[in-house]
């Protein structure tokens, strides 16, 4: 029985090139636009999201005005339409058709212009003609906008802290020239320590161009009603919150389409306060340390004085 062989892996001309280039560079380095559109023309999948990982908004710019003319030149004989091109451009007249349909399930725009106010549509198979590839990409080019994927999950840290605010409390005190009369109102100040709670959100989501809006959303583990929070950054802090209590979040990204559905839940605990919640005002209030004048003791010895002298005559 004859033996068989398995067929090996043979690397392609870009996949080559792309690891000559992290080895000189460690993360593609200058390079990276290089390898990028060598890996777009190619329909290299594996080495284009290895090239965005370190670049996650080049799938959405027009990366090839970074680059020379020559280095242009050398990898087309008609880089003067790439001078300004977005990869789905680029990927749309080699007939990449993986690499378009990647691009467009990650949110990039068909419709943005690039050379003499072309679209990916108007280039379909310019450079590298496939019958089958070119009527897939047509049809990918013009499917309706679809909302981008949900965000992964959020990142989640408590932080608590303790802030202490002065404030002014009347009691009613002996009008010490008229004890029997109505009573004063003496002004003191107190201290009112108040907890401060807060999460810091951190979410991400490679493929999304910047500026993406996102919502996040925070309540407490049984509660009904949700704290909303909308934000064009992937970093959000929410304030507020109550100490020793557990919040669920989730975040989503809208684009052109709409709004993605939500990530997964996170639950975070807040941590536990020196008082419960409502107690400020009470335990927390300290009066605040003030020596007594020698106005203020003379008075209040008079007071007493008559006080005791009233009391004898009774």
């Amino acid at each position: 029985m004859p033996k068989v062989i398995a067929d090996e892996h043979v690397e392609t001309k870009a996949e080559i090139e792309g690891k000559e280039a992290l080895e000189s560079s460690g993360v593609f380095g200058a390079s990276w636009r290089i390898v990028l559109f060598r890996a777009v023309r190619d329909n290299d999948m594996a080495l284009v999201k290895r090239v965005c990982e370190s670049h996650p908004a080049a799938i959405h710019e027009h990366f090839t005005s970074g680059m020379q003319e020559w280095q242009l030149s050398w990898d087309s004989l008609r880089w003067y339409e790439f001078a300004d091109a977005t990869a789905l451009y680029i990927a749309s007249a080699y007939c990449s058709d993986n690499v378009v349909e990647w691009l467009l399930q990650n949110g990039v725009d068909p419709d943005a212009v690039c050379y003499s106010k072309q679209v990916a549509l108007d280039v379909i198979g310019q450079c590298t003609y496939d019958r089958e590839k070119a009527s897939r990409i047509d049809k990918l080019l013009k499917q309706p906008r679809t909302p981008p994927q949900p965000p992964v999950q959020p990142t989640l840290f408590a932080k608590i802290g303790y802030e202490d605010h002065l404030k002014t409390v009347y009691d009613e005190v002996v009008n010490p020239e008229d004890p029997d009369g109505p009573k004063m109102r003496k002004a003191r100040r107190v201290t009112e320590t108040v907890v401060r709670c807060k999460v810091s959100a951190t979410y991400k989501s490679y493929w999304l161009p910047p500026k993406t809006n996102y919502e996040l959303r925070l309540r407490e583990i049984k509660g009904t009603e949700w704290k909303i929070e909308r934000t064009q950054a992937t970093h959000k802090i929410m304030t507020g919150l109550k100490p020793d209590t557990t919040y669920e979040v989730q975040v989503r990204a809208k684009n052109v389409a709409g709004w993605s559905d939500f990530s997964e839940v996170v639950h975070i605990s807040t941590p536990v306060g020196k008082k419960q919640p409502g107690e400020e005002g009470k335990e927390g209030e300290k009066e605040a340390k003030k020596e007594e004048t020698p106005e203020e003791k003379e008075t209040r010895e008079a007071a007493d004085r008559k006080k005791r002298r009233k009391a004898s005559i009774l």
